[in-house]
């Protein structure tokens, strides 16, 4: 598996922002108490991983996967 690190992120764009060195998550929820990022195997579908998005502002929780690039499988 890939060497990826869960960081500090942006709040905005909302969504998955792919850059040249991660991917930034950004995701809305007012009810949530924790979010948690599922990374898997692109090939058995597997999960491999769970991040927990680190940062919540505005009820939008966000987090930056250093090392992440497109093709990442997650949910």
């Amino acid at each position: 598996m890939e060497h990826y690190r869960m960081e500090p992120g942006s709040v905005y764009p909302i969504g998955a922002t792919v850059t040249e060195t991660g991917v930034n998550f950004a995701i809305f929820s007012a009810h949530a108490e924790k979010i948690e990022l599922c990374i898997f195997d692109q090939y058995s579908g597997k999960e491999l991983k769970r991040f927990v998005l680190p940062q919540r502002e505005h009820d939008i929780w966000h987090g930056f996967l250093k090392g992440a690039k497109t093709g990442l499988v997650y949910g």
